[in-house]
């Protein structure tokens, strides 16, 4: 019977070394992914919003008030309000001076008036979309008759 000479002992050995580096490496770079990018997106995460309700109040000037509860876990500021058509184009854009929120911030579970201050482009009759958006990035959507 002949024998037919394998690895040698040093070869196996740096080769047993290679694969337990690739795969720690392999493993360290899947874990740091998710670990870094975990803390940004954890606000987010917690914070959602709902619209109840919306009251357009005509006059000299035209307000819409949405009624906005927090069903997330943290406190939200809320940035911006949009009016859009249904098809999404936007009839007006309010934030800062002309956005009225109280209470700001928001706590979870309470709800806060948030007022779009002297809107203008909208018409008795038509259907519109108010979207309100929190400072993070989420954001909710009311559809309904300007009357």
């Amino acid at each position: 019977m002949k024998f037919v000479k394998g690895v040698s002992p040093v070869i196996a050995t740096i080769i047993l070394i290679l694969i337990a580096v690739v795969a720690g490496v392999l493993l360290w770079l899947w874990t740091s992914g998710f670990t870094s990018a975990l803390p940004a997106q954890q606000q987010a995460l917690y914070e959602r919003i709902k619209i109840e309700g919306v009251l357009v109040a005509k006059g000299a000037k035209t307000n819409i008030t949405a009624y906005v509860r927090n069903i997330g876990n943290v406190d939200v500021k809320i940035s911006t309000v949009y009016i859009l058509y249904p098809n999404g184009t936007i009839v007006s854009v309010k934030s800062g001076t002309d956005l009225t929120v109280n209470p700001s911030p928001i706590a979870p579970g309470s709800y806060a008036t948030v007022t779009a201050n002297n809107v203008t482009g909208c018409q008795t009759g038509y259907t519109y979309i108010i979207k309100v958006v929190t400072a993070n990035g989420a954001e909710a959507a009311y559809t309904f008759v300007w009357s």
